[in-house]
């Protein structure tokens, strides 16, 4: 007993040495973490310091708030069908372009993931500690498309936001016995997220469907079951919380409905058409709505990119691993396949309290997660960014795994189990750290902003790399009349470079009355007032090759009839319209 009693001390010296060693690891891991998210947040700026080149960005997210600029207000533009859709971000965008200052807008749309990153870190500090709060904070900010989407003017990191704003307070609302606050907040990022991009619809519904069963789950589990009487007034009252959610959601998403509900009689145009306008009373606008087979994911997949109905169904697993970006069958985005497989050990049973308690949180993550992507998948073009909004539960997720891991290694018997826990963790975390930063070098690689950054090319020499009509586009900007206007055709829509009044003739390539005319095409052509155009003659010519020969004759006739090639570049033209006489 007395060399027992002599033996004590020395082992409750060594546990304490073992606990401070331990301590300051995870000291040194968190300053690590929090210097890996600064520096990339620094090559995400460098990233982001170049003039716009993203293809949505040049066709709407920056040029219809510089239209509404010059213009002086918000208006209708009939021959763009994008500009009906909801506009919350673009709106922000209109500050840095008042300035002149279009490379400010990529700054507003990152501070949204940063504002996710920092949401994700509140949620798992508190449960998990501040290390893993940064962990999730790390993983969020490096996924591929989360650095693609940081680095141009898009709105899907606002929709991610807004989207993981309305979960968040969805779990406080659930968890504080229902408070009303949390769920008014809820409603209204939920409201956010509608008027950020349509894709909030699927938010909507997810999380009007998550109200509803949750309170009624809740309340009936103190109930007895055979007080149906009880069991049937708590799933009433939980229809009514979904109802208030969704109305707080549509009150704050109500302006663009009332926008488009005047223009088009359809306050989700283009959305549904058919449900808002019979084609009997529907009255014929100036971009025609042309009936076609129905393109839904499946068919899209078989006669599109010629894939099985398999490949398919696995589309959702695929996307982490063979994601690419601007390569539409490979969903236009890269993502890290660790955000499928870390989750995976979030379900794994660990004698862990903190994690026992967050057990019906992990439920919520992954059913929003799976919900989402399963319903972009029924979309007609699955793409990485329409799936977006699940990025934040699947991160969460995974730091749950990560904590799974930890918590079961350092179970074991052996001695130095939580040293040996900790280390699993940060090898994990940096071999999915090094993947993604791999994919932050290729970007570098792509943009190449020393070359603006340090006055090697000027802004249109930089901006003419990535989009070949630009040197058309500046010659136009110098030679034409002020107050000429000017149709862009077949260059892909991207106007914003254009410092002259524009339109598009979306519906120029569509047959009317099952064939093509000269007085219909000069008719789509001339409309609203063109003057000029700048027209992409060498994608034009690859397409009406696809025509029969008195089909393509008709198209020639008309350009050689009723254009002037003023200029010519890269293949791309610009042409002064010449109107019948």
């Amino acid at each position: 007993m007395h060399n027992k009693d002599h033996d004590l001390p020395g082992l409750n010296s060594n546990i304490s040495l073992y606990k401070i060693f331990i301590l300051k690891l995870e000291v040194k891991f968190f300053y690590i973490l929090c210097f890996l998210i600064f520096i990339q947040n620094i090559f995400i700026l460098l990233l982001s310091s170049v003039p716009p080149i993203s293809r949505d960005a040049l066709i709407h997210h920056l040029a219809l708030p510089k239209m509404y600029l010059l213009h002086g207000g918000i208006y209708e533009i009939p021959s763009m069908h994008f500009s009906y859709f909801p506009m919350n971000l673009d709106l922000l965008y209109l500050l840095p372009l008042y300035f002149k200052f279009d490379i400010g807008a990529k700054y507003v749309h990152f501070v949204f993931a940063l504002l996710t990153a920092g949401l994700i870190y509140r949620y798992l500090k508190d449960p998990l500690g501040r290390i893993y709060g940064m962990i999730g904070t790390l993983l969020f900010l490096t996924i591929p498309i989360i650095v693609k989407l940081s680095v141009t003017v898009y709105v899907d990191l606002g929709l991610i936001f807004f989207s993981c704003a309305s979960l968040y307070f969805f779990l406080k609302w659930h968890d504080s016995q229902f408070q009303i606050r949390y769920l008014i907040y809820c409603g209204i990022a939920c409201g956010l997220a509608l008027g950020t991009k349509y894709n909030g619809l699927i938010l909507l519904l997810i999380m009007a469907a998550f109200i509803s069963f949750a309170y009624s789950r809740k309340m009936n589990g103190s109930v007895v079951k055979s007080t149906t009487l009880g069991r049937n007034i708590h799933s009433l009252k939980g229809l009514l919380w979904g109802g208030a959610f969704v109305s707080i959601a549509l009150i704050i998403f109500s302006p663009w409905m009332a926008r488009n509900l005047i223009w088009k009689n359809n306050p989700i145009y283009p959305l549904y058409n058919n449900v808002f306008n019979s084609p009997a009373s529907v009255v014929q606008s100036s971009v025609q709505q042309v009936e076609s087979e129905p393109q839904n994911a499946f068919w899209m997949r078989r006669h599109v990119y010629n894939e099985s109905f398999m490949q398919t169904v696995f589309i959702p697993i695929r996307a982490f691993f063979q994601g690419q970006d601007d390569n539409p069958k490979y969903f236009d985005g890269k993502l890290n396949p660790f955000l499928l497989l870390l989750p995976l050990f979030s379900f794994i049973r660990v004698r862990d309290k903190q994690l026992a308690a967050l057990q019906s949180h992990r439920n919520i993550f992954a059913v929003f997660a799976i919900i989402f992507i399963l319903f972009v998948l029924f979309q007609a073009d699955f793409r990485i960014r329409y799936m977006a909004p699940a990025l934040p539960p699947l991160v969460v997720l995974s730091v749950f795994g990560l904590k799974n891991i930890a918590a079961l290694l350092s179970q074991r018997k052996a001695a130095f189990a939580g040293l040996l826990g900790q280390g699993v963790v940060f090898m994990l975390v940096t071999v999915a750290f090094v993947y993604n930063i791999n994919y932050l070098r290729h970007q570098f690689d792509y943009i190449q902003p020393f070359d603006y950054l340090s006055g090697k090319v000027d802004r249109n020499t930089y901006v003419s790399r990535y989009r070949l009509e630009q040197p058309v586009i500046v010659e136009a900007n110098k030679i034409l009349p002020k107050d000429a206007q000017v149709l862009c055709l077949s260059i892909g829509d991207r106007t914003y470079y254009v410092e002259r009044s524009v339109h598009l003739a979306e519906d120029f390539y569509d047959r009317k009355d099952g064939g093509y005319t000269e007085d219909d095409l000069l008719r789509k052509l001339s409309r609203y007032g063109t003057t000029h155009i700048i027209f992409h003659r060498d994608g034009y010519r690859n397409w009406v090759k696809t025509l029969k020969n008195e089909e393509m004759s008709t198209f020639e006739n008309v350009f050689r009839k009723y254009t002037k090639v003023l200029y010519e570049k890269n293949g791309v033209q610009l042409l002064e319209l010449r109107h019948r006489g």
